[in-house]
């Protein structure tokens, strides 16, 4: 069980999740999927790429999950208290 990252979830480098689905919140937060954006304060802006191979959002997008990486090498730290994903 992982939980799905969503955005103002952190990242490992102290940056943020700052883009999500316009279609699929989970507890008012928008989830994050692969190619949404993260801050990350020692390489700028980057897309998230990597997501689950067992949920997409309604785009087809995978969804990113706790430890998925960005594209300057961070993971994603979901904090755990929304939606999981089972598998």
């Amino acid at each position: 069980m992982t939980s799905i990252a969503c955005v103002g979830d952190k990242t490992t480098h102290g940056g943020l999740i700052i883009s999500g689905s316009d279609t699929m919140d989970i507890l008012g937060r928008k989830a994050a999927r692969v190619g949404d954006l993260v801050t990350c304060p020692e390489h700028g802006t980057n897309p998230i790429i990597e997501g689950s191979d067992l949920a997409t959002d309604v785009d087809g997008r995978k969804f990113a999950m706790h430890g998925h990486r960005t594209a300057c090498g961070c993971r994603l730290i979901a904090l755990g208290d929304h939606g999981t994903i089972h598998g």
